[in-house]
């Protein structure tokens, strides 16, 4: 932004009849040029510390534009208000010392984020050598204490169990993000060229999970090719100037690291600004790697988790449904059905003669048998019906949105399948299975207990009637 030279007159002013944000009270020469040349931001303040003056660098460090700014409290600069108070005592008020000092405290942006900041600040005074305002020198750093003050809230979020692993990954892009002191936070996942967007931090809302790139179209790649952490903290000074991503998203500043999980490549983590800031250092370099493997690590126990829970909900032999997460389903299926009046119905299904198979044929064949079953009743099921086994040679199908006849029409069409698939219990040699069926429908008054005896008592009824055939019970 190009900023008014105040005195383009040549002329001094007097100090004592300025208003405020007027920065002729200031100086008789002009400051907004030398300023502006400055790679550190100014802040000009007056005597009350409103805001007179702010440089091209400050309006890129903290968001704001001077226009926004002229007239108010710098405690909008300030991450706490206790530092500002602080500050005031110490250093900005009239009866402190003249000369300047340096001290860092935690800063704010427009957005939100917030930085450690070195400030060479102080008084600026007038003819008579009275204080007329402020002047503060500002670039932010990444300190020991701050690296120290990251890692221990990594391990923080990391150990916390009750959080869920999106939560932790928010967490840790959103801790990354203010470390650097850059906006955007990106954890991606890498398949050929394409490049995609699993979790991220963006306060201005333009970014979302499952937004895709062209891979060479992002900073990443260059982190691929170094296979190891990379920072840019002037894009637009720097070879990669040229870089489609400094093109089409004018990003300044960029560190990102590759993500491994299991010795494979799984993505990126990154974050990065279309401020330019401070050059990152070897200690950033290392942080970055860091934040990547412990990414990396919640990534690969966030799948273990998520396979453990399947295995546990699983019947191993034949991948359907285990009887704990039938009757589980089974508790919010009916709940649900008792809420909307929709219908519900489930089937009890027991292989007739399956003792004489084991005992015949042996245990391998008996399983085979199971799993050549299982997959025939999800072939004559919907998506949304559950198919599951109880044990031994016992399953149980839950039909929601189905009525008896419904359910009669399952079971009749199970029954056909079944009697023109004969199972293999051998290389040369298949059988004949038929099965039996009981079925019943929800009622107003059941509970889980209730249903299950029901539907038990019609499948008893259908093996006393001879099995291969299925029986409603008596409602």
């Amino acid at each position: 932004m190009s900023h008014t030279d105040p005195y383009s007159d040549g002329q001094a002013h007097n100090a004592g009849t300025a208003a405020p944000g007027d920065l002729t009270a200031l100086s008789p020469f002009s400051l907004a040029n030398l300023f502006d040349t400055l790679p550190e931001a100014v802040v000009v303040a007056d005597r009350e510390r409103r805001v007179v003056y702010i440089n091209a660098a400050a309006e890129t460090l903290f968001g704001y534009r001077l226009a926004d700014l002229r007239g108010r409290k710098t405690e909008i600069f300030y991450a706490n208000q206790a530092d500002f108070l602080n500050m005031g005592k110490q250093r900005y008020n009239t009866t402190a010392s003249r000369g300047f000092s340096a001290y860092r405290v935690l800063y704010q942006c427009s957005d939100g984020s917030q930085f450690l900041g070195q400030t060479s600040a102080g008084g600026l005074s007038g003819a008579q050598g009275e204080i007329q305002g402020y002047l503060a020198l500002i670039r932010p750093v990444r300190s020991v204490e701050q690296s120290v003050d990251t890692l221990q809230r990594l391990h923080a979020i990391t150990a916390d169990m009750k959080r869920d692993h999106r939560a932790r990954m928010a967490d840790i892009l959103a801790l990354g993000a203010r470390h650097f002191g850059l906006d955007l936070a990106i954890l991606s996942s890498i398949q050929g060229e394409v490049y995609r967007v699993e979790h991220c931090h963006d306060p201005a809302g333009g970014l979302s999970p499952g937004t895709t790139f062209d891979l060479g179209g992002t900073y990443c790649v260059h982190v691929l090719s170094a296979d190891g952490p990379v920072g840019f903290h002037h894009a637009g000074e720097s070879e990669i100037r040229t870089h489609p991503c400094y093109r089409d998203f004018g990003l300044e500043a960029y560190i990102g690291s590759p993500i491994q999980v299991n010795g494979a490549l799984y993505g990126t983590l990154n974050f990065s600004s279309v401020r330019a800031c401070e050059p990152f250092s070897r200690d950033d370099l290392v942080l970055m790697q860091l934040l990547a493997d412990t990414v990396g690590y919640e990534i690969h126990q966030s799948a273990m988790q998520k396979q453990l829970g399947v295995l546990a909900r699983t019947d191993e032999l034949t991948g359907l449904a285990n009887r704990r997460a039938v009757m589980e389903s089974l508790r919010w299926q009916m709940s649900h059905s008792l809420r909307s009046g929709l219908p519900l119905t489930i089937m009890s299904l027991d292989l007739d003669h399956f003792k004489a198979i084991n005992d015949t044929w042996g245990h391998a064949a008996g399983d085979q048998v199971l799993r050549g079953f299982s997959e025939l009743l999800g072939g004559v099921t919907r998506e949304v019906d559950l198919c599951g086994r109880l044990g031994g040679e016992e399953f149980i199908v839950v039909l929601p949105d189905t009525d008896a006849s419904g359910g009669c029409v399952v079971g009749d069409r199970l029954r056909r399948r079944l009697a023109g698939t004969p199972m293999p219990v051998s290389e040369r040699e298949s059988i004949q299975v038929t099965v039996s069926a009981g079925l019943t429908s929800l009622q107003p008054e059941d509970d889980l207990e209730s249903m299950l005896q029901r539907v038990d008592l019609a499948l008893y009824q259908a093996k006393q009637g001879g099995r291969d055939r299925l029986c409603v019970a008596q409602e």
